[in-house]
């Protein structure tokens, strides 16, 4: 530091005694994010899409469980629930890039609507082929892989919007709340969808889903964000544009860190926690309803971490996060040793409280560290490479349990995301990033669309 900058230092006012907001007033300054209007856009499509998210997660696993009974699975085959959720996985391995170019060079909200079209077409033939039942693993399987396609274009998209509408500032109480909207319909459709699932079936809990994604793409009619300007020269081909986002992925030591970290980490918690889950909680637990009650726990776990994101900031967010991470290991392995319903139902809450918790640090970290212009390419490499091993991990799941039984593989999968996120801890950078390092520079702003001024520490639009 110069004298000139250390003479400053010393010469500025003392805050020690000032007395910090109180976490109500801290909560109610959060709120102020939702005067924004297109921001209130943003989250009414988030109540509706990840309401349908919701559902699925129980629908699709017991409709697949439902059309594989048989005297040597009388229960349901959990290889072919690994192999059709591993489908619905797949395609963030091709189009997730895809979706972050797209993301950058055209207008992201755009790029979500497709994404929604996508998911629901999935979602209603899946309901289809089951009510008129046709339904088989093959055909479910294919229609699983549209599911996916939208929320492999949809990621990046949504990501990289946020930042383009609501003040620097705000970013984190943005953040935090569009992560609510998130996570209270996500804990609500759980259970809805446990109780469609056994009241009508998982053919009408599926057709409900394509609706709400449906309608999830009205509001994006109305948001009016524009296309980053380019320069005057012909725009570089997406090789190119994928090269510059790998550049600023693999320039931060702490950002791939984290991303290969949680590629091991997902892959456990699908193949070891959401394949064989729902085979263990329809043998032991009582079934639809008690896997239900599991996963909405894993909802609220969510919600209770937005609530803290919008009141709670830490100096070191990515070695808090990381700590946070341990939690993913405790339901596979409560299950796993055979714990009753309230233990598993615990340790998801927890887990879903610190995953949330580290999602919100790590959407402001990126917000505020990428460049606007790369930010969609950036998210996409982060949905890629946190989701690349989770088909894998869901594919060798379900033979392996059928192999060496499912408490093997509950437990080896725990030890995996422990030993994963131990090694993440190396990284300097994972344990030294504050939260307040100088962010990197955004493009200039193009005017607002509404006829406003465009409010200080907005980034481009």
């Amino acid at each position: 530091m110069s004298n000139t900058a250390q003479s400053t230092v010393a010469a500025a006012p003392s805050h020690e005694h000032q007395t910090s907001p109180s976490l109500k007033e801290t909560f109610r300054e959060s709120l102020t994010t939702l005067r924004i209007g297109q921001f209130r856009l943003i989250l009414l499509e988030r109540l509706l899409s990840t309401s349908a998210t919701g559902i699925s997660s129980v629908a699709l696993s017991f409709a697949v469980l439902a059309v594989t009974k048989s005297a040597a699975h009388p229960d349901g085959d959990a290889a072919a629930v690994a192999f059709v959720l591993a489908a619905q996985l797949a395609p963030m391995l091709v189009f997730t890039l895809v979706g972050g170019v797209l993301a950058d060079r055209f207008r992201p909200q755009r790029v979500m609507m497709a994404a929604n079209f996508s998911a629901a077409a999935g979602e209603g033939l899946a309901g289809l082929l089951v009510l008129t039942h046709c339904a088989h693993t093959w055909n479910l399987l294919l229609a699983a892989m549209l599911m996916g396609t939208g929320g492999a274009l949809f990621y990046p998209a949504s990501n990289s919007l946020t930042p383009r509408l609501v003040p620097a500032d705000q970013m984190q109480a943005a953040s935090s709340l569009s992560r609510l909207a998130q996570s209270s319909m996500l804990m609500l459709g759980s259970a809805v969808g446990g109780v469609l699932v056994t009241v009508f079936g998982p053919g009408w809990a599926m057709g409900l889903d394509a609706v709400l994604l449906l309608l999830g793409t009205l509001p994006m009619l109305r948001i009016t964000v524009t296309a980053l300007e380019r320069a005057a020269e012909k725009a570089p081909g997406m090789l190119h544009e994928l090269r510059e986002g790998w550049v600023e992925v693999r320039s931060r030591t702490w950002l791939w860190a984290v991303i290969l970290c949680y590629a091991v980490v997902l892959a456990g918690w699908f193949g070891g926690f959401m394949v064989i889950g729902p085979e263990v909680a329809k043998a032991h637990l009582g079934g639809a309803a008690a896997w239900a009650a599991i996963i909405s726990c894993d909802g609220l776990g969510v919600l209770l971490g937005g609530v803290a994101g919008l009141v709670y900031q830490v100096k070191r967010p990515m070695f808090a996060g990381t700590i946070l991470t341990f939690s993913f290991a405790l339901p596979p392995i409560v299950m796993g040793l055979g714990g009753p319903v309230w233990a598993i139902a615990a340790s998801t809450t927890l887990a879903g409280f610190s995953g949330e918790y580290f999602m919100i640090l790590w959407m402001v970290a990126l917000n505020r560290h990428i460049p606007q212009d790369k930010l969609a390419r950036v998210y996409s490499y982060d949905a890629l490479g946190s989701l690349s091993a989770s088909p894998l991990g869901s594919l060798v799941a379900g033979p392996t349990a059928n192999a060496v039984g499912t408490r093997a593989v509950q437990i080896g999968a725990g030890a995996l995301m422990i030993g994963a996120t131990a090694l993440t801890f190396m990284s300097r950078q994972v344990r030294t990033l504050r939260a307040d390092d100088a962010p990197a520079a955004v493009p200039a702003r193009q005017p607002g669309s509404l006829g406003e001024e465009p409010a200080p520490g907005f980034a481009a639009v």
